[in-house]
């Protein structure tokens, strides 16, 4: 089980009949190993909380695990190092503390691999010591002597007696004090096999761990409850396995996130959504903790709800439960219905997950036919082109989607960000009005691309703008473009296909002979093909390629470029929709040369890349 407690709670208090907590370290645990740096940044950390009183009711240090042997006495199994500053800290402010009242009985710890741990503590021997006769104890030594200068530093002055009530005071009304994240494990866990887990490749507890532990513990309830409390809390237990392995699935995570889940569990992304939500209204921390935020809200949550509002703990506990259920029946439906995976998942990759809660709200208000048409209206604005520019002769014009360029003609400005976003609900609405039965675009995979190698802007037809450099790639370029043109069996080739046959012989090509072969190669396409070459930049002659792609089909002829977006599908790779379709000529009827990116080819690309952009922009709810 899982709860914050104060430090206060591991001394003893006569007053009250109670016994310091005995720590023990098991043997399989390290040492003490803090080094200055790591002693100094919790003092650094206790210091800032004390004195910035905006900074919430209380400093939490990271979680103690540990294993319950008898009464008040525990092994540790993760959270050691913290757990002996803290002890150094307070013997070295024990002359204090009894002045100002805090007269408790220290916890004790006793390190399993030395003998005598207790009593060298117990006695204080690290205290005008700099003993070395084993590694625990130098460090321990030089621990208190690095507390020592810290607290006769100027800058700390008063700190002992500000401190003392931040790290003793208990949690009754108007305190502000130090807690552990305290995480119990069960009696018949295997101790060693939990430290392991925690220690090796330093996995810490997750923020779900933590708060799966919060909400399921049944030690919590009485006799007359319990057998009805254990049988719901393993019902949530086997649907929190459930929702696990649904969001677990890479479809569904990327749907819903723009990045790779970097954490064990995925279900603690809708925990993240409940208590950021839970912050915001709530407000139970001034500043959202650094670590462990989730569960610290959780958890004022669970008691807010229980101390606040009257609820029995089991409902509480339902209640945080609703919440989660609540967010994932929401995903279920999204995912399941396919207007609503391609409407939502496009908002989501252009916004970010943080629509969601706007999404859910406005579902709640509308029926589905209403819900959809909302969505088409905030694809819509997305896409919009809202773009004024200026002519030649200074008179100001809308541009239109058929205007949009790649590099206008001051070439300083270009409308990228709008014909990324165009293409994409392109290939996005193409998915979804596709004939193939059930066919979705595929949000994991352009994700994951987008990740690794960012999507460009391809040219369709070739922008003889840069000229390759490498030897290498230059005779690959010859024998593609070779390839191409002997295929077109037009004798009006013959005489370039041998120049570039003889460069390619060459042992060495000079960069001045292969741009000249370049430029003919170019020269001859648009001459045969009739190509109007002021259309180049026009988002009728762009499509969408990853990165690697993109420099793979550098400089190349329509036809060759082709062939290399066939190699890359063959090999794995993904291909846009839309950009294959391209390729494939699928938007013309009847293509009579397949060689080349002609105008009707154009014509029939932007007019579907128009119907997907006027169906969404003509859906805008202008109120």
């Amino acid at each position: 089980m899982s709860q914050t407690i104060p430090l206060v709670d591991f001394l003893g208090d006569v007053s009250k009949d109670k016994a310091p907590h005995k720590f023990i370290i098991p043997h399989y645990q390290r040492g003490y190993r803090w080094e200055e740096q790591e002693v100094t940044e919790l003092l650094d950390d206790l210091w800032t909380f004390c004195k910035d009183l905006d900074s919430g009711d209380f400093y939490c240090i990271q979680p103690i695990v540990v294993l319950k042997n008898t009464e008040n006495t525990y092994d540790v199994l993760d959270g050691q190092q913290r757990l002996t500053t803290l002890y150094i800290i307070l013997s070295y402010l024990e002359e204090r503390r009894y002045e100002d009242g805090y007269n408790q009985e220290i916890f004790s710890l006793n390190y399993q691999t030395r003998k005598d741990c207790e009593t060298f503590l117990r006695e204080k021997q690290f205290i005008n010591n700099n003993d070395d006769s084993n590694i625990d104890y130098y460090h321990i030594c030089k621990a208190y002597n690095t507390i020592d200068l810290w607290f006769k530093s100027e800058k700390h002055r008063g700190a002992k007696g500000k401190l003392i009530p931040i790290l003793l005071d208990d949690n009754s009304k108007g305190n502000r004090n130090v807690r552990f994240i305290w995480y119990e494990v069960e009696q018949n866990t295997k101790a060693i096999d939990v430290f392991i887990r925690l220690n090796v490749g330093k996995i810490p507890l997750t923020d779900a761990e933590l708060t799966k532990a919060l909400l399921l513990q049944s030690d919590k309830y009485n006799e007359n409850e319990i057998k009805f409390v254990e049988r719901r809390l393993y019902e949530i237990a086997s649907e929190w396995d459930t929702i696990e392995y649904a969001m677990q699935n890479h479809e569904l995570w990327y749907f819903l996130n723009n990045q790779e889940n970097g954490k064990p569990t995925h279900i603690e992304f809708i925990f993240d959504l409940i208590a950021d939500n839970l912050l915001k209204e709530k407000k139970y921390f001034y500043k959202k903790p650094i670590k462990h935020a989730t569960f610290l809200i959780l958890s004022e949550y669970l008691n807010d709800l229980i101390d606040n509002e009257g609820l029995s703990r089991i409902e509480s506990v339902e209640r945080i439960w609703e919440h989660v259920t609540g967010y994932f029946e929401y995903f279920r439906e999204w995912y399941n219905n396919r207007t609503l995976y391609h409407y939502i998942g496009y908002l989501i990759a252009q916004k970010g997950n943080y629509l969601i809660d706007t999404l859910i709200d406005a579902a709640k208000k509308q029926s589905k036919k209403e819900f959809i048409k909302y969505l088409e209206s905030e694809i819509g604005k997305v896409i919009e082109v809202n773009k004024e520019r200026k002519d030649t002769d200074g008179n100001k014009y809308k541009v239109t989607l058929e205007k949009l360029n790649y590099e206008n003609e001051d070439q300083k400005t270009n409308d990228r960000p709008e014909i990324l976003r165009i293409l994409f609900i392109h290939n996005v609405h193409a998915s979804l009005i596709s004939d193939k039965e059930k066919a979705r675009f595929p949000f994991n995979l352009y994700k994951k691309t987008k990740k690794k190698e960012k999507w460009s802007l391809e040219h369709i037809h070739a922008q003889n703008s840069q000229s390759i450099v490498n030897k290498t790639n230059q005779i690959i370029w010859l024998y593609d473009h070779i390839r191409s043109f002997e295929n077109q069996k037009n004798i009006a080739f013959d005489k370039l296909i041998a120049d570039m046959k003889s460069l390619k012989k060459k042992s060495e090509i000079e960069q001045e002979e292969f741009e000249a072969i370049e430029n003919k190669v170019y020269t001859a396409i648009r001459e045969d093909a009739g190509i109007d070459e002021s259309k180049t930049h026009a988002i009728s002659n762009l499509c969408l390629v990853d990165a690697n792609t993109n420099s793979k089909l550098n400089n190349s002829v329509f036809d060759v470029k082709r062939e290399k977006i066939k190699e890359r599908e063959i090999e794995g790779n993904y291909i846009p929709l839309c950009t294959r379709n391209v390729f494939m000529k699928t938007y013309t009827e009847y293509p009579i040369n397949n060689a080349y990116w002609t105008d009707s080819d154009r014509e029939a690309y932007i007019k579907s890349i128009k119907y997907s952009y006027d169906y969404f922009v003509k859906a805008i709810n202008r109120n």
